[in-house]
Order: structure tokens, then sequence, then C-alpha cells
């Protein structure tokens, strides 16, 4: 039997530094190497990094992290509120993504996922994304990562 979800009215806005407490809250619930609040504080510092939040009712429970090239957008971090996974944000928070750089000179999204996060892999393999190389020992614990890369005109 699926499981029933309900119709969840998102709202996309960008973030300030305002936003960091519930941006922490859901990188700290959903990842077991979350990032420190020292990465988020520089990333907001930082005049070309754009953080996009996904809302609902006011209350954050996405954000996106992109840092926009000449030629291609890097995903630095993205993530969903645990308690609102499966719901379809993820690709809504991508498609929100793919509308902000339509048109523009980059053609195509990058970001790199751990090997071992398989559920990730899939999702943006169902997305589009195709994988294009590997990072060797990539993430702290020495971890690979797979380079990813979605088309976008």
């Amino acid at each position: 039997m699926k499981p029933i979800t309900k119709h969840i009215s998102t709202f996309f806005r960008s973030a300030s530094i305002q936003d960091l407490d519930q941006i922490l809250r859901i990188e700290q619930r959903a990842y077991s190497q979350p990032w420190s609040e020292q990465k988020f504080v520089d990333s907001f510092n930082h005049a070309d990094i754009d953080i996009q939040l996904a809302t609902q009712d006011q209350m954050v429970i996405g954000y996106c992290l992109t840092l926009p090239s000449l030629e291609f957008v890097d995903v630095l971090n993205i993530c969903i509120d645990p308690d609102y996974q499966q719901q379809g944000l993820g690709r809504q928070l991508l498609d929100n993504l793919c509308k902000q750089h339509k048109g523009s000179a980059r053609k195509a999204i990058m970001l790199e996922v751990r090997e071992s996060n398989i559920v990730a892999i899939n999702f943006y393999q169902s997305y589009g994304f195709k994988q294009i190389d590997i990072r060797k020992k990539y993430y702290s614990n020495g971890e690979d990562a797979k380079i990813l890369r979605l088309q976008i005109d």
C-alpha cells in the first residue's frame, strides 16, 4: 500500500542570516555528518553563494545552497527536513533552481554525493542527473563522492 501524502503549499525565497537556526536544525536532523554553523555563516557571507529556501507557513522545510560559475551551477548543499521528505519537495527545489538559471549562460547543474547515499543517488538520477566522474576520498571520513551533472537549457 502506497503511503498517503498530503499536498504541501510550498513557497520559495532567498535565505537571510535570520534563517540560520532553522537551517541548522534541519541539517543536524538530516545528516550524520552535518555542516558546521561556521560553514553556513561563511556561505551567508560569500557574495556569490545563493541560498534558496522552501518554506511552509513561514517555516523552513528545505534549502539549497548554490555557487554559480560562468558555465554551470554547483550545488553545495541541498536538504529537506526529514519530516517532509518523500513528498516531492527535493524535486520542487531542483525545479526552482532550474527555473532560476533557465536562459542564462549556465547550461548545467553539478553536485557531489556520497557513494553510500543510494537514496540521494537514485533521486538525482530519476531527475536526470548523470554521473560524470568520481572524487576519491572527497569526504572527511575518506568516502568517495560521485560527481553528477544535469544539462539545463
